[in-house]
């Protein structure tokens, strides 16, 4: 009986708190709807203080201006020029730059990072922005580097490459669309830093990629770059490849030099620059090198010699008539992929 009476009573507690558990989840769901639908209304009557002018209602507080910020983000992704600096100009009427600002100082990481993305669209804000750089995140580090690299006042490339711990704790791709933005608004900040001794590796390459994509005017300062690049195994074949990617002819005499390396990354990779430059004086030792010892050197030296035209279509069929097998099946492999495209 004694038994039975504690089941009994170990019965109604677990009903009591499973009543309690529905219950809480009862009040939990309604206030969230509360919530949604208070942010929705919200949401209708603070979009027009962003688009339009005269619908000033001064500084918002609470729900409404973490509204209003969200909505500045999303309106900021799909507005731009005069309709984009319109747009922030009555956010900050609003208060959403000093609302973005205290964000920067949440404990999510991902909360940090699109704070700063957006508050550094705000001319006003470019010090708050910058402050971002020394975030303990590295996610966040690098999202305020691109946001602020095309402003007026961004630091210069090295510092940006010093706050960003590059080469010990920053090594992501987003480096060359960062050295690519910064090469917009000072270029020859960015080739500065390929002189720089203490410079880490990744920052040369990233300002080695984004130099070749601002077009030729750099080949002459990529070309010196190559040449002193020599024994540089890493370095040396990046540069190459972005001083072909120019298709600029000013870096003749360091892709002659390359096609003899001992590397035979590097000897690709001049291979490579010099089918992209034209260098029709180089179809000699492109010839040569297809019969190189490494698979992807004659490869590149075939592709280099069909991107020369007459000349070295004339220099790969001499090597389809050749006594040596690898550079004669390496020229039929090429011409019949010549003659395929």
């Amino acid at each position: 009986m004694t038994s039975l009476l504690f089941l009994w009573e170990i019965s109604l507690v677990l009903c009591g708190i499973g009543l309690a558990c529905l219950l809480a989840l009862i009040v939990a769901r309604l206030f969230s709807t509360h919530s949604a639908d208070a942010r929705r209304e919200a949401r209708r009557e603070i979009l027009p203080l962003l688009l339009e002018d005269g619908g000033y209602a001064g500084q918002l507080r609470g729900m409404e201006l973490d509204v209003a910020t969200a909505l500045t983000m999303e309106l900021a992704e799909m507005t731009a020029g005069s309709e984009r600096s319109a747009m922030l100009a009555r956010a900050s009427a609003l208060g959403v730059p000093g609302h973005l600002e205290r964000q920067m100082h949440s404990r999510s990481a991902q909360t940090r990072l699109t704070a700063v993305e957006t508050l550094a669209l705000f001319d006003e804000c470019g010090r708050q922005a910058r402050a971002a750089l020394d975030d303990d995140n590295a996610d966040v580090r690098l999202g305020a580097a691109l946001a602020i690299a095309r402003r007026d006042d961004a630091p210069p490339p090295a510092v940006m490459v010093e706050k960003l711990r590059v080469g010990s704790e920053e090594r992501s791709l987003l480096l060359v669309s960062l050295m690519s933005d910064l090469a917009e608004r000072d270029p020859g900040a960015v080739a500065a830093i390929l002189f720089e001794k203490d410079m880490p590796y990744d920052a040369k390459v990233a300002a080695t990629d984004a130099l070749s994509r601002t077009g030729s005017e750099y080949a002459p300062l990529l070309a010196t770059m190559a040449a002193a690049a020599s024994g540089e195994s890493d370095l040396q074949p990046r540069i190459f490849r972005a001083l072909g990617r120019t298709g600029h002819p000013a870096g003749r005499a360091s892709i002659l030099e390359g096609l003899h390396s001992d590397e035979w990354p590097v000897r690709a990779s001049a291979s490579e620059a010099a089918g992209r430059a034209v260098l029709v004086d180089a179809a000699e030792r492109l010839g040569e090198l297809l019969g190189d010892e490494n698979w992807w050197v004659r490869f590149r030296a075939g592709e280099a010699l069909l991107r020369l035209g007459p000349r070295g279509i004339a220099v790969l069929r001499v090597a389809g008539d050749s006594d040596v097998p690898v550079a004669r099946l390496s020229a039929e492999a090429i011409l019949a992929e010549g003659r395929a495209a």
